[in-house]
């Protein structure tokens, strides 16, 4: 079976999409919504903090599920699927790691907190995404590859989850307003810049993905001819 993600006219409804919407999206984060007195000018990087950050912890869920795939179905697609989706984890788990202490340490005076469970549970997320790319570059074999990155996905899943639950269940006033977490109501011009931001990164989310995976789709076939060449 072939799992194909190209089609011509979905990219060109998304691209079109993300360049009507992103810059959308960043100009009402910057001017629209009211400036919350406490925080300043800085609370307003929590439009993309909170976008990438929603992609960095659901992005490795569906890796996870790929890797299942592969486990059960044995077929490389599925493998390809996963790495390119944990590529794109990564890359918005970096831009979580930036942007948090940005509006941290201009907030609250201190851009980092090593008390607070949230922050280091996400840290360790990142630390299980680049453990997941440092092992598959160590095994040649594609399927004994595929075999490790499919449970270290699994584990990404898992401390992803285990990071979704620290922020909703771990008290710790300071940062993650409560309006985000369900626990309070935003501004009516708040609310709109936020899930503009977060549809905008969706967007990015989905184009970087596809791009993503077609490339890793040609990789991994010159890989297999190369390994067929040597036999």
């Amino acid at each position: 079976m072939k799992l194909k993600l190209s089609n011509v006219f979905l990219d060109y409804i998304l691209f079109a999409a993300f360049v009507l919407v992103f810059p959308a999206s960043v100009i009402t984060g910057l001017y629209y919504p009211s400036v919350i007195l406490q925080q300043g000018l800085s609370h307003r990087i929590f439009y993309l903090h909170v976008s990438v950050a929603w992609v960095a912890l659901y992005a490795p869920v569906l890796s996870s599920f790929f890797g299942l795939m592969y486990l059960i179905r044995k077929q490389m697609d599925w493998d390809i699927l996963g790495y390119s989706m944990n590529k794109i984890a990564f890359v918005f788990s970096i831009s979580v790691l930036f942007s948090g202490p940005i509006w941290a340490n201009s907030a609250w005076g201190t851009p980092w907190d090593w008390t607070d469970a949230r922050l280091q549970s996400f840290l360790v997320l990142v630390i299980s995404l680049v453990s997941y790319f440092v092992l598959r570059n160590m095994i040649q074999n594609l399927k004994q590859k595929a075999m490790v990155s499919a449970f270290m996905s699994i584990l990404c899943a898992f401390n992803s989850l285990l990071t979704w639950g620290a922020i909703r269940w771990i008290e710790n006033p300071g940062n993650h307003p409560g309006s985000v977490l369900g626990k309070s109501s935003m501004d009516s011009d708040m609310k709109l810049a936020f899930w503009l931001s977060v549809f905008a990164y969706h967007i990015l989310f989905i184009l970087l993905f596809r791009v993503m995976h077609r490339h890793d789709v040609l990789k991994n076939a010159l890989l297999y001819i190369k390994q067929t060449e040597d036999v």
